[in-house]
């Protein structure tokens, strides 16, 4: 089958979407024709496929226009037999355009409303991602966006979700239809083969997250101040980028923990995968996920876990078999959950078994590639 797949994030930028691409390209380049259009200034295509990159140095509108045309004169020379664009944005809105000219499907994996996301970081509602969708604010940009997102989900032979509650606001918010919404698992990555031994430091906390409101690293800073009262050498290692980096270093600063927290920024994934390897307890402390990457790699790392009990990471963190849940916003929660995995080390192991387990059982990637394999024959049919 000849794919072409659609990205706005590429290796060697973190983030889940890229490291998907690359994972899914391992997956399925030995049986397929793989060609990737990207965003991105790397010249490097993974083994086994081809790689059109768009430079990132130019302004939007300009970007858009190229990545269209790249993706135009592409879909007319290697005639795919279908696209599979990673948002409905950046990559999405040129994709569907490119298949009203040449008919040529397309299915769209949905991970997160970006109008959401940029009404969010822009400070422009404050509210999660099931309120904004059943209410939107943030100006007349971003209901643009929220018409752009839907023009191409509604164009898309299927969208694809890594949760059913993400499949669930999609359909009430962009009248996408039931029967071509379809949940599709996250897999998790493969474990990363460090040439060097790794040691968990006690009382070492590891979370690595774009530096963005929804992720709650102020929170984890607020809790590490909680958690030194009885762990006075406890201290948290942040990997990620952003925004926010200067306003969590303040945070650090006025909880007089600033000695304690380390902001690692962008890293590889060798070094996020050392990370956890070298920590005694993960933190995922978001208010919105779809169904989160970092969980499932921390599954693999074998480190437990605590996270917020939310819609998306609820759907693989199961509150004392897999992890901890904690209720979002709660600081105090937070550090109690994670001084309670300091001191029971007998369910810190177990939560890490189970998790490993849970991540053969549910999100494999054989599981991944056979269930988006037969979508996309189905849209062949």
């Amino acid at each position: 089958m000849k794919i072409l797949i659609a990205t706005p994030i590429y290796p060697p930028e973190i983030g889940g979407p890229a490291t998907y691409i690359k994972e899914l390209c391992g997956h399925l380049s030995g049986s397929n024709e793989i060609t990737v259009i990207a965003y991105t200034n790397s010249a490097d295509a993974f083994p086994n496929t081809r790689l059109v990159p768009v430079g990132k140095g130019r302004p939007l509108p300009i970007r858009l226009a190229i990545f269209f045309l790249k993706l135009l004169r592409e879909v007319k020379k290697t005639k795919p037999d279908v696209m599979y664009v990673q948002n409905a944005m950046a990559a999405g809105l040129p994709v569907a355009l490119v298949h009203l000219l040449t008919k040529v499907p397309f299915v769209l994996k949905f991970v997160g409303d970006e109008a959401w996301e940029r009404a969010t970081g822009r400070k422009r509602t404050k509210k999660r991602l099931e309120e904004f969708m059943a209410d939107p604010d943030g100006g007349i940009k971003i209901r643009l966006m929220m018409m752009i997102q839907g023009f191409v989900l509604r164009r898309a032979s299927v969208v694809t979700t890594p949760s059913a509650y993400l499949s669930e606001a999609l359909i009430r918010t962009y009248d996408v239809k039931k029967e071509n919404a379809v949940v599709n698992y996250n897999a998790a990555e493969r474990p990363e083969s460090i040439p060097f031994p790794t040691t968990r430091k006690p009382h070492q906390i590891a979370t690595t997250a774009r530096l963005v409101a929804w992720k709650g690293i102020g929170g984890i800073i607020r809790a590490l101040a909680i958690i030194k009262k009885s762990f006075p050498d406890a201290r948290l290692v942040i990997a990620g980028d952003g925004p926010l980096l200067e306003n969590l270093q303040k945070i650090a600063e006025d909880f007089e923990v600033l000695d304690s927290v380390t902001f690692l920024g962008n890293v590889s994934r060798a070094e996020t995968w050392q990370l956890r390897k070298n920590s005694e307890v993960y933190v995922l402390n978001s208010t919105y996920e779809g169904l989160p990457h970092t969980a499932l790699t921390s599954f693999a790392a074998e480190i437990p876990m605590v996270a917020t009990n939310i819609p998306g990471t609820n759907e693989a963190v199961y509150h004392e078999k897999t992890g901890l849940l904690v209720e979002a916003g709660d600081d105090i929660e937070l550090a109690k959950a994670v001084e309670r995995l300091f001191t029971n080390k007998k369910l810190a192991e177990q939560l890490a078994k189970d998790a490993t387990l849970l991540l053969k059982e549910k999100f494999s990637w054989e599981a991944h590639t056979k269930t988006l394999l037969n979508i996309f024959k189905s849209v062949l049919a």
